[in-house]
C-alpha cells in the first residue's frame, strides 16, 4: 500500500523538478535569442551607418566637382563648354544616384539590408569608378 502512495508521489515530484529544470532552460534559450537578435540589430545599424556614410562622403566630393565644374563652364568658351557640360550632366546622374541610394540604406530593414547593401555596394563601385576616371582625364587636360 506504501508503494502504491509513495510511486505517484515520486512520479509527480519528478515531473515537477522536469518542469521545473525545462522552464529554466526555456528562459535560458529565449535570453540567448534575445541576445542574439539584439547582437545582429546592432551589426546591421553599423553597417547601415557606415555604408550611409561613405556614399555621403562620395556624394559630397562630387557636389565639390559639380561647383568647380559649373565655374569653369561659365568661364568656358562656348565650344568647351558644351564638353564640360556634358562631364557636368554626366557626374549630375551619379549624383542623384547616390542621394537614391542614400536614401535606400536610411529606409532599409534588417530584412531588405541584404539585398540593399548589394547594390548600394555595386552602385557605390561604379560611380566611383566612373568618378576616379572622370578625375584622371581631368587631369590629363590640364
Amino acid at each position: 500500500m506504501k508503494l502504491q502512495f509513495l510511486l505517484p508521489s515520486l512520479l509527480f515530484m519528478a515531473s515537477a523538478l522536469l518542469f521545473v529544470q525545462c522552464g529554466e532552460s526555456y528562459d535560458e534559450a529565449e535570453e540567448e535569442v534575445i541576445d542574439e537578435t539584439e547582437g545582429m540589430t546592432d551589426r546591421f545599424q553599423e553597417e547601415r551607418d557606415q555604408m550611409q556614410a561613405e556614399l555621403k562622403e562620395l556624394r559630397d566630393e562630387i557636389d565639390k566637382r559639380l561647383n568647380e565644374l559649373a565655374a569653369r563652364i561659365d568661364a568656358a568658351s562656348d565650344e568647351a563648354a558644351e564638353g564640360l557640360e556634358d562631364a557636368y550632366a554626366e557626374l549630375s546622374d551619379d549624383r542623384s544616384e547616390l542621394e537614391r541610394a542614400i536614401d535606400d540604406i536610411g529606409d532599409a530593414s534588417a530584412d531588405t539590408w541584404a539585398d540593399i547593401r548589394a547594390e548600394s555596394e555595386e552602385m557605390y563601385e561604379n560611380v566611383s569608378s566612373r568618378f576616379t576616371d572622370w578625375l584622371e582625364s581631368l587631369e590629363e587636360e590640364m
